[in-house]
């Protein structure tokens, strides 16, 4: 370097550090939010739509900047479909899959899988299950031909099935020692009870994992896992006119079968407010579940309902944890949310508080959910969530693997193919009316159950002396015990 260029340098250096310390010194107005531009314009991809002779339905969603391919394929064939009597069936099957084919181990098929940079993940819920494949272009027929074997031929072996059957239940009785797991699974089965599916753990319990036999789970997979009632989603560096030839021929075998239509279940009704104690003598922490059967995916009031949350407990700057963590120190923690299912989930506010002060942690609870059912948001706040929103909803649409993941609600709440691209406009007509509308609907604290998983002998007290409502004492499956 000469020593011209040398003085160049070291003139815009200097330059640089003396405009950055011009701006540092410029004071900040930190007394309002920043605000966002005009609502970003979303647009996607067409998706295209085939269907294989067995019926299986193929969306596919072309994108050739990068040469990676995301497929997930969805079966209604989650949690809700277990016997009310035999909890876990459905999530053992879905656990199942990858554990043997009729022509590969499960040593081969994780092998096969990693040996070319690919992965694939089973997920299930209540309302499906979805089987996810991600890969390089270049790899797509090696990948799909284990993705199509794990998906056709499972076999279900007993030796892999004694395992995956012993680690299930090795599970359970760790999460008997778990508060935040004792009051989510106490919580369902309190508000849901044991005669809708949304009351029992998708786990299952030690009793009905261990009645489940290999036969159980061979049967379940025959029964529910058709072409017929399942979609194939695609996104990414490949045509419909390459792909589908690919996956007719290596979906060929498998079968169209009638399948059983999803049930019915009335949704359950909190008629009045009662807190429910579950032993846990010694917890440091009491956990907090508070709420009630509320809303399905497909509600109208999807938007405005997620806005309104969003302030009381849905952001680490919530009302519910700004009180109860910021201002009081009572927790590490808190939050609320609503749970959108195909049938009616739960609203809960939930969190882990310190011991001596539960019975002010759950007055703290119900004061701010009041709050919010009697006042609703300000113009600022839901200006604030609308604008976050905005923010972090490009997010979701990062990677291949995300958008995949996105389009499976398509599928399974019937949504329209334009959902995504007018989401962030439906976000925008929600009005202040609006969201007062939906709190006053929707947070009526009478009619939530209260479940406090912690050490009874130092909390029923002072719970009892704040009146909430009548005490039942209860097992860490959420049943009533004694009086």
């Amino acid at each position: 370097m000469n020593r011209s260029h040398m003085l160049s340098c070291l003139i815009l250096a200097g330059t640089l550090v003396l405009h950055s310390l011009a701006v540092a010194q410029q004071p900040l107005d930190r007394t309002g939010r920043p605000r966002l531009g005009p609502t970003p314009e979303v647009h996607l991809p067409k998706i295209q739509r085939a269907e294989l002779p067995n019926g299986l339905r193929v969306w596919l969603v072309e994108n050739h900047k990068l040469p990676v391919i995301a497929c997930n394929l969805v079966l209604f064939a989650g949690s809700e479909r277990d016997p009310l009597n035999t909890p876990g069936l459905a999530s053992l099957t879905a656990s199942m899959l990858q554990e043997g084919t009729k022509s590969r181990t499960s040593l081969q098929i994780a092998d096969e899988i990693d040996g070319i940079g690919a992965s694939m993940r089973v997920f299930l819920q209540s309302d499906f299950v979805s089987v996810s494949l991600d890969c390089l272009t270049k790899h797509l027929d090696a990948a799909l031909d284990v993705y199509a074997d794990v998906l056709t031929h499972a076999t279900f072996p007993e030796k892999e099935f004694v395992r995956v059957k012993n680690e299930r239940l090795t599970s359970l009785l760790q999460q008997k020692d778990r508060p935040p797991v004792i009051a989510a699974v106490a919580f369902s089965r309190i508000l849901y009870g044991a005669n809708h599916p949304y009351g029992n753990d998708v786990s299952g319990t030690e009793q009905s994992v261990k009645a489940l036999t290999r036969d159980d789970l061979v049967k379940f997979h025959q029964t529910y896992y058709r072409p017929n009632s399942a979609t194939l989603i695609v996104y990414g560096d490949v045509s419909m006119e390459i792909m589908l030839p690919k996956i007719t021929s290596m979906f060929a075998s498998w079968q169209k079968a009638d399948v059983p239509a999803v049930g019915s279940f009335p949704t359950p009704q909190v008629d009045a407010r009662k807190v429910y104690l579950i032993d846990k003598p010694g917890a440091p922490q009491s956990e907090i579940r508070i709420g009630f059967p509320a809303l399905a995916r497909t509600t109208p009031d999807f938007f405005p309902v997620n806005l309104m949350n969003m302030i009381l407990g849905g952001q680490f700057s919530s009302r519910l944890n700004s009180n109860i963590r910021e201002r009081r120190g009572f927790s590490y923690g808190v939050r609320s949310g609503f749970q959108f299912t195909r049938l009616p989930g739960p609203f809960v506010a939930s969190g882990g508080v310190h011991t001596a002060k539960t019975d002010s942690s759950l007055q703290e609870f119900l004061r701010e959910i009041d709050l919010m059912r009697e006042k609703g948001l300000t113009t600022e706040e839901l200006e604030f969530a609308k604008n976050r929103t905005k923010g972090v909803f490009a997010t979701g649409f990062e990677s291949p693997q995300q958008i995949a993941a996105a389009l499976v609600n398509l599928v399974v709440y019937t949504l329209p193919d334009d959902y995504f691209v007018n989401y962030l406009k439906n976000v925008d007509a929600v009005t202040l009316a609006d969201v007062q509308r939906v709190a006053h609907q929707y947070l009526d604290t009478s009619k939530m159950a209260m479940v406090v998983v912690g050490d009874t002998k130092v909390i029923k007290s002072g719970i009892e002396q704040m009146k909430f409502g009548p005490i039942v004492i209860a097992d860490v499956n959420g049943n009533p015990v004694g009086k």
